[in-house]
């Protein structure tokens, strides 16, 4: 469809797999990490997908400004316009609250709530001048009910959905939807290396979120919907 998209922590799992959607469909992709060689390996692997013209790959940390405003800066020079951000990058650790260090915490709030903060501040001046836009954010189940050993987590994915609902309050008036998606646990390296000893059938596949997000893009649900996504 020929839209340009902005997906965070697109190197694997959900957010490689979004961009893999987005692209097959037609649409124009940025995608970016932190580490060189794993945005070279997301390239590749979305170059077997769709037309390499279409793919954009930076390195970046989102919980930069001046790396969040530099990657819309190239995204915009590179494409004209962005028509739908996926805030999904996001990190964890399993361990009591009285357990985790204070770099720990901050790590986990950065990257999974400041992150979407700052992309978004930058983002929805550019929607609302177009008039349009969609902007996605991945929350969790965890972003509705606290659980043990998740405080940190739990506490930037219940923010997430606040800044979702703010936003889209904000925005109600522009023409630009903003949605949060809670997925159950998903089958992904972060899942893997917090283990918890899951087997596959108690997994979402990446694949199965990045196919809800692709069907939010056409932005037809009510803006600061919240949408669960489960076995």
């Amino acid at each position: 469809m020929d839209r340009t998209v902005i997906i965070t922590g697109s190197s694997r799992g959900i957010g490689l797999e979004t961009a893999a959607e987005f692209l097959k469909d037609g649409d124009r992709v940025v995608i970016f990490c932190r580490h060189k060689d794993h945005v070279k390996e997301a390239t590749d692997y979305l170059r077997r997908v769709g037309d390499s013209g279409k793919i954009l790959g930076l390195v970046g940390d989102v919980r930069r400004a001046r790396d969040v405003k530099g990657i819309v800066a190239r995204t915009l020079s590179a494409f004209g316009r962005i028509d739908l951000l996926v805030n999904n990058a996001g990190i964890a650790a399993y361990k009591e609250l009285v357990e985790l260090t204070e770099k720990e915490w901050d790590d986990i709030l950065d990257t999974n709530l400041k992150g979407t903060f700052l992309f978004m501040r930058e983002v929805l001046p550019i929607m609302k001048q177009q008039a349009a836009g969609v902007v996605v954010n991945v929350s969790s189940a965890l972003g509705l009910e606290g659980e043990s050993n998740f405080s940190a987590y739990c506490a930037s994915k219940f923010g997430v959905i606040g800044l979702t609902q703010s936003a889209a309050d904000e925005t109600a008036a522009s023409g630009v939807r903003v949605y949060a998606v809670l997925p159950w646990a998903v089958k992904t390296k972060l899942n893997a290396d917090l283990g918890l000893g899951m087997s596959d059938s108690e997994l979402l596949q990446p694949r199965q979120v990045a196919e809800k997000i692709f069907h939010l893009a056409d932005g037809k649900k009510r803006s600061g919907e919240l949408i669960r996504v489960h076995l």
